[in-house]
Formats: C-alpha cells, sequence, structure tokens
C-alpha cells in the first residue's frame, strides 16, 4: 500500500464512497453540462463579467473554461431549446445534479421604497424583503415556540414599519406585553 501514488488513493476513497451512495442511498448517476452565458454591452463590460464569474466559481473550487471557437453552440445550448451542442458532460449523482435544477426554492424579494425586511430564506440564505400590501393576502402570523422570538419578531416589524413607511400602526395588545415600548 505505501508504493500507491496519495492522489490514486484519495481517488479510490472517492470511488467508494461514490458507489456507497449509489447502492445504499437510492441514487442516480446524470451526465450534466453546465453552462454559464455571460453577455455584455461592450467588450470591456463583457471581460468584466466574465472575471466575476471566474471569480464566483473559484470562491466554491470550480473552474469555467471558455468555450473557445464554441460560442454559436454555446449560444444554442443555453438556450431553452433542449438541445446540447456541447459535448463537455460531467457525470453527477441524483443530490448533485439537483442543486441545478431551478425553481427548488421559493423566493420571495421586492424591491419598493416600503419593503420590510423579515429575515432569511434558510434554503438559499438570500434575503426576504416584502412590502406585504402588495401581496395576494397581506395578512401575517408569527408563530413559534414559547422563547423563539415571537414578540421580538413582532416589535421589529412594528418599528421597521414605522419608520420605513407612512402606514398607521394600530397595535391590539391584551396582555400589555408592549405598552412600554409604545409609550
Amino acid at each position: 500500500m505505501d508504493i500507491i501514488p496519495s492522489d490514486l488513493a484519495t481517488y479510490g476513497a472517492e470511488a467508494k464512497k461514490l458507489l456507497q451512495d449509489l447502492q445504499s442511498r437510492n441514487e442516480r448517476m446524470f451526465l450534466v453540462t453546465f453552462l454559464v452565458l455571460n453577455t455584455a454591452d461592450n467588450p470591456r463590460q463583457l471581460g468584466n463579467n466574465i472575471f466575476q464569474a471566474s471569480s464566483i466559481a473559484q470562491k466554491y473550487n470550480c473552474q469555467l473554461t471558455r468555450l473557445d471557437f464554441q460560442q454559436e453552440e454555446g449560444l444554442m445550448s443555453s438556450l431553452p431549446l433542449g438541445l446540447n451542442q456541447v459535448e463537455i458532460q460531467r457525470g453527477l449523482t441524483t443530490s448533485s445534479t439537483a442543486i441545478f435544477v431551478p425553481f427548488t426554492t421559493q423566493e420571495l424579494f421586492q424591491n419598493g421604497k416600503e419593503a420590510l425586511y423579515y429575515g432569511i430564506n434558510a434554503l438559499s440564505n438570500n434575503l426576504i424583503m416584502v412590502d406585504r400590501k402588495l401581496l395576494k393576502n397581506p395578512n401575517g402570523l408569527i408563530l413559534g415556540t414559547p422563547g423563539s422570538g415571537k414578540s421580538f419578531s413582532a416589535k421589529r416589524e412594528i418599528a421597521n414599519c414605522f419608520l420605513l413607511t407612512s402606514d398607521d400602526v394600530i397595535i391590539c395588545d391584551p396582555e400589555a406585553e408592549v405598552r412600554h415600548e409604545v409609550a
């Protein structure tokens, strides 16, 4: 075992883990082509966009390869036609492939001067900013276990609404929990 190169031993361990996932966790293998389309109004901005995309990919230990002399095939493959003209594929398991499927997380972000902060999406780590008056149903409930911060959440929303909007704030507080804050 001492004469086996370290990279071969590492790849062997990864192969064993992959085989175990395929056998025990009901995983399947998929061949995936992942394309990133960069567009811009001028060549300088395009270079900046490509540099930014590459730096984001490198941040997550990924490498983007430019499709030199295959730009047309890359463009046609990135259109939602279901036609892949780029013959660069990588084998991924079901759980790894599911990350690339769009619409797996529900986002709620509205750009507006009266949009209030409601927290962070647990799946995507994106901000939840909403103007509840523009939603189909503007009502809301704050649910949670004792001590989980329901009162604090309600007080934070009241303060945000008071500071950022011109709305009237009416507090119905039968147990007088917020009498000191509004006095």
